[in-house]
């Protein structure tokens, strides 16, 4: 993964060993005396030995005291596992471990039940985990409970052991943490709870937490299908959704869910967005249930799903841009240990609604979120038309006035009637340099509109006719991204 999410600042020991060699070496100099300078290279070695410590071996350790390790990436699987070539292509971008969804847990009845599911093939180099669903966490027989159900897993796996234990604790009462503790200790496994923010809240919860000494706590994205608990005080900062479990000494992963929601279900990863965002397709609507809302204004066929005209169809996702905001908030959060992340689950390959497989590979290696633009002018004396590529896996957001590809002349006016394969055009004119719809007098600027900017789409602009041959334009254009921010750029 890109070193942008796994730079580390120093730890306190480092930071102590080298405010010490600075107090010794001010010894050594004031005063001449040997002993400072014995202290001053003592520390001075302390420092780097705790430097090495902390940027070596990634090796867990369930203690919560040890010097913090390297944040990890997790991605999770889908029931289709992972081919070799694709297993090589996320170990290149810094995914450190795996997670399959094998099962259920229940442990209501007089003796407990363990329903597996099929293991999907994993291939390629990185280790997998395991992740089961908890039901029925009542019993008070913790030892008798974990060793049942270690001895079912332990049959299942065989020599091919996971890396860790994810239990999904469907709800959590007095029992759980026993039962935890015991099945680490029956395993010899890390077993981590996941947890929902109102579950962090209760003692119930952070009794859990301290047992397993770490968790996984789901905090962003929109398919509580894939991650429960997603819509728990959403509006709040991550500081204060975490602030139960901050002060426990142990390790935290926050998860986000990417798959998109859609409303009615299309069942799925959805698809591009693309086909709704024609202006004779859909109206949009800011005002949501989700993020999003079209209104169909002709028969369409989407996501594999049927429409008629005047139905809504509402929609939630995550692309790249989003999923940088979600990591630099993990970045920035401030507990004990942050051990890292859960990308919850590996998309298919495109074109989907929100993330591609290729688009999510790229954003971990370090490219995008911002698409490409390649802008290609094309002139034959007074007509001008104007060409822009996107070749990335990357998107645009989906607004009705910031995508554009304006052109801009020096002196006269221009005519542009067509909007090309655009979603619409605009006459302007530019008056000290701030753009102007719809001029009273002849337009000198004309903007073309794109609601969407898909990966791999090209637009043309419809053809612009200039005063003369030898009339001087200037080309520019914007793209905004679902995080706010824009890229912008200009040719003459």
């Amino acid at each position: 993964m890109s070193d942008r999410w796994k730079r580390r600042p120093l730890d306190p020991i480092t930071l102590m060993g080298l405010w010490i060699g600075v107090i010794g070496r001010r010894f050594c100099y004031d005063d001449g005396m040997k002993c400072g300078l014995a202290l001053f290279l003592a520390a001075v070695v302390t420092g780097m030995l705790s430097l090495v410590a902390c940027t070596g071996s990634g090796r867990e350790n369930l203690n919560p005291k040890v010097a913090p390790i390297p944040r990890k990436t997790v991605v999770w699987l889908t029931e289709e596992g992972v081919d070799a070539e694709t297993a090589e292509r996320l170990a290149a971008v810094g995914v450190d471990q795996l997670v399959v969804r094998r099962g259920t847990i229940r442990l209501s009845g007089a003796a407990p039940v363990v329903q597996l599911l099929r293991s999907p093939t994993v291939e390629g180099p990185i280790p997998a985990a395991v992740a089961l669903e908890v039901h029925g966490l009542g019993s008070s027989d913790h030892d008798r409970a974990a060793a049942a159900v270690w001895a079912v897993l332990e049959a299942d796996f065989g020599s091919r052991l996971p890396t860790e234990l994810i239990l999904d604790l469907s709800e959590i009462g007095d029992a759980a943490s026993g039962f935890v503790s015991e099945l680490a200790q029956h395993s010899g496994l890390a077993v981590v709870p996941v947890l929902t923010v109102s579950h962090a809240g209760t003692e119930a919860g952070r009794a859990v937490a301290k047992a397993a000494h770490r968790c996984i706590v789901p905090v962003f994205g929109s398919q509580d299908d894939d991650l429960r608990g997603l819509g728990e005080m959403k509006s709040q900062p991550l500081a204060v959704r975490l602030a139960a479990i901050k002060d426990l000494g142990i390790r935290v992963r926050l998860a986000a869910a990417l798959r998109p929601k859609c409303e009615p279900d299309v069942g799925g990863w959805a698809e591009d967005i693309d086909a709704l965002t024609a202006e004779d397709a859909a109206e949009i609507k800011r005002t949501s249930t989700l993020d999003r809302s079209f209104l169909t204004r002709s028969p369409l066929t989407w996501a594999g799903r049927s429409f008629g005209v005047g139905q809504t169809i509402a929609v939630a996702w995550v692309d790249a841009a989003r999923l940088g905001l979600f990591l630099t908030e993990c970045h920035r959060a401030i507990l004990p240990e942050m051990e890292g992340w859960d990308l919850v689950s590996l998309p298919p390959e495109g074109p989907n609604l929100g993330l591609d497989r290729e688009e999510l590979i790229g954003y971990l290696g370090g490219q995008g979120p911002a698409p490409t633009v390649e802008v290609d002018v094309q002139r034959s004396r007074q007509n001008l038309t104007v060409r822009i590529t996107n070749p990335s896996v990357f998107r645009s957001a989906i607004t009705s006035f910031s995508n554009w590809v304006q052109i801009e002349l020096e002196s006269g006016a221009l005519v542009a009637t067509s909007r090309g394969s655009f979603d619409r055009v605009v006459l302007g004119a530019l008056e000290d340099g701030e753009w102007r719809a719809n001029p009273l007098g002849g337009p000198n600027a004309v903007r073309f509109v794109e609601t969407y900017l898909a990966p791999g789409e090209v637009l043309t602009t419809g053809t612009i006719r200039l005063p003369t041959s030898r009339s001087r334009v200037r080309v520019r254009w914007q793209i905004q991204l679902s995080d706010g921010s824009s890229v912008t750029g200009a040719v003459e």
